[in-house]
């Protein structure tokens, strides 16, 4: 399964939208107003709801890979708040993680519908839409994702995103935002494998070695990326 991410706390529920702006946002630059980055809490004072503290445990659940607890306080948090984007969002995280494609599609779209300026929720139903091959609705989720420079995650989506390019052989996309990703992160493990993969199927070896060294000097093996290795100092 693709990575997926939960909604931090800083990302609380947006209003209601009426679903009449969705497309017409599509090809221009969000205002991140108040509405758009979601910050409901804004006053110190304030107390989250109890949906949003069913909410929390069920992401606490989740995380933690007890799914029937999760799927418990999830229901809970949605019967309390139809309303609750992250909800749903969560929702849609572990019907995918069940392999409970439809259910994970309606949950991620609701959560979508509420709140379709939120990054993580374009973020997760961006990968989600990928990993079923759906490249070109996938992309429209991650173009979202890009349009908020105040992402905590961008360096991520961008390199997800940048891997999703790889397998539909759209190396110059793939680039792009691979290089995007390190250049906003230069840790960022998942970007420096990606284009070792990318420079590996172009036959530019020498340049595939440099970022498969980059990428074992920050991060551990795994089987297939070992593999990767081999094949590249073997050319």
């Amino acid at each position: 399964m693709a990575s997926f991410f939960l909604v931090g706390c800083q990302t609380m529920p947006a209003q209601v939208n009426n679903g009449n702006n969705i497309d017409s946002a599509e090809n221009k630059t969000v205002v991140l107003s108040d509405q758009y980055i979601n910050i409901k809490h804004r006053d110190n004072k304030a107390k989250p709801s109890p949906s949003d503290n069913y909410t929390a445990l069920g992401a606490g659940y989740l995380a933690k890979e007890n799914y029937e607890k999760a799927m418990l306080k999830l229901q809970r948090a949605i019967k309390l708040d139809t309303t609750n984007a992250r909800a749903y969002n969560y929702l849609g995280i572990l019907y995918w993680k069940l392999d409970e494609y439809k259910l994970a599609e309606s949950n991620f779209l609701q959560s979508h519908k509420l709140s379709p300026y939120d990054a993580a929720i374009n973020h997760n139903y961006g990968s989600f839409q990928c990993e079923q091959g759906n490249f070109e609705e996938g992309k429209i989720y991650y173009n979202k994702v890009f349009k908020n420079t105040l992402y905590d995650r961008l360096s991520q989506a961008h390199s997800e995103f940048g891997h999703c390019a790889i397998k539909q052989n759209q190396m110059e996309l793939a680039k792009k935002h691979l290089q995007t990703a390190i250049k906003q992160e230069s840790r960022n493990t998942n970007a420096l494998i990606g284009m070792a993969k990318l420079f590996y199927r172009q036959q530019k070896y020498k340049l595939s070695l440099y970022y498969y060294e980059r990428y074992i000097d920050k991060e551990k093996q795994t089987p297939d990326r070992l593999w990767l290795g081999i094949n590249i100092r073997r050319q």
